[in-house]
């Protein structure tokens, strides 16, 4: 009976979750592919195009514990449906400038801004959902499917498909981008209403800035919680210093095709796919402080491959187990804060770790960048490979504690 359960459907409201995930996503990859190709013509200054991966990051610092509160004193499904409606707007407005030859890389840092406010916004509202929606029994198996709405469309479908349209027409996946959050709106609306709407007391800004740190505060008292995003954290800034400048590794330094860098991002994403989709099972087998910091050492690995392959074929490949390894991380690790958190609480908390975890990115892109400047781009890759090793340590501190 255990086992027929655990096959059984997840519903059609977390259905419903999954569609309008892959739908957003599918345009998120498409302009993640789109969007460093096109800082490329604007600048060529490593600084700057890593910057674009820091900006994208930076509203997790400056905005991301307010966007707690909001999700959490917020009906969450108006919530996303206006902000997928806004964030179409943006990526049309940045169609448009391309379009009309007025684009800058400070316009790309100010996109990347803006639509990451949106993702604090969208991102923990979904977490928050899921347990609403899914049974505790089933969350590894839930969040390993989100994972794959997450990733499949994201690098699998819309990396290859935004190098595709940057190199026919530049504006063109920006605009698509913007058509994939409208998209979304559809499938998002079937989620199911909240029982008890927010009152307009429950919505009183004074108040719900006081309740700010509430989040920071659970994470930074819970043993486990406080120890596993700090290593999460470390790991994001070594991921970051070689994520933001990939797109330089493969077509200064290895001399190809833009499509090449689309490729790439795509074998990352196969083995994404396939590791986000096992996940759930590697995790029950072997225990999840296995598999996860065997997930975090492959990934450092790859990055130290990264630093030295010979060929842009041997980069895809590294970059096929950073993804692989990434996804894994991911699937089971996002499913700690859900259940280690009150439900009352739960956007907060969830806001407070991405917070932690996605400021990292900003750091790591920034240092990133500097570092390419002074000692050049491979190194860069090998620092964050070393970077991501001393994550393994607060990690493994954490995983001690992992009673569920």
């Amino acid at each position: 009976m255990e086992k027929d359960a655990h096959r059984k459907s997840l519903g059609q409201d977390f259905h419903a979750l999954i569609v309008a995930t892959g739908v957003t996503n599918l345009g998120d990859g498409i302009r993640l592919a789109a969007l460093p190709l096109l800082a490329t013509t604007l600048t060529d200054s490593p600084l700057l195009v890593a910057g674009v991966t820091a900006a994208q990051f930076l509203p997790w610092l400056v905005f991301g514990p307010v966007g707690g509160v909001i999700v959490d004193r917020s009906d969450r499904r108006r919530l996303i449906l206006v902000t997928q409606a806004s964030r179409a707007a943006v990526m049309a407005g940045l169609g448009a400038a391309v379009l009309t030859d007025v684009a800058s890389i400070w316009m790309l840092f100010l996109v990347a801004f803006v639509i990451t406010i949106g993702e604090i916004l969208v991102d923990p509202s979904v977490v928050a959902i899921v347990p609403s929606i899914v049974g505790r029994a089933d969350l590894d198996r839930a969040n390993g499917q989100i994972s794959s709405a997450e990733i499949v469309p994201n690098d699998l479908i819309g990396a290859p498909v935004g190098a595709g349209l940057f190199i026919a027409t530049p504006w063109l996946p920006f605009v698509v981008d913007g058509l994939s959050y409208l998209g979304s709106v559809v499938p998002f609306r079937r989620l199911p209403r909240p029982e008890q709407k927010p009152s307009r007391s429950n919505l009183d800004l004074r108040q719900a800035l006081a309740e700010v740190p509430d989040g920071i505060r659970f994470i930074r008292r819970h043993q486990m919680l406080r120890s596993w995003t700090a290593g999460v954290a470390i790991f994001n800034m070594g991921a970051a210093a070689g994520f933001s400048l990939l797109v330089l590794l493969i077509i200064e330094t290895h001399q190809a095709s833009e499509f090449a860098y689309a490729l790439t991002l795509t074998s990352a994403a196969i083995g994404a796919a396939l590791s986000s989709s096992l996940a759930p099972w590697l995790a029950e087998h072997f225990g999840r402080p296995r598999i996860l910091l065997t997930a975090a050492t492959f990934a450092a690995v790859s990055m130290f491959g990264l630093a030295s392959a010979p060929t842009v074929m041997l980069v895809a490949l590294c970059w096929g187990v950073n993804g692989a390894a990434s996804a894994v991380l991911l699937a089971i690790g996002r499913g700690y804060v859900q259940r280690y958190c009150p439900p009352e609480i739960l956007g907060r908390a969830a806001i407070a770790s991405r917070t932690i975890t996605r400021t990292a990115f900003v750091a790591g892109a920034v240092g990133g960048g500097l570092i390419a400047g002074d000692l050049g781009l491979r190194t860069t890759f090998a620092v964050g490979g070393a970077v991501q090793v001393a994550a393994l340590f607060p990690m493994m501190l954490g995983l001690r504690h992992d009673h569920d």
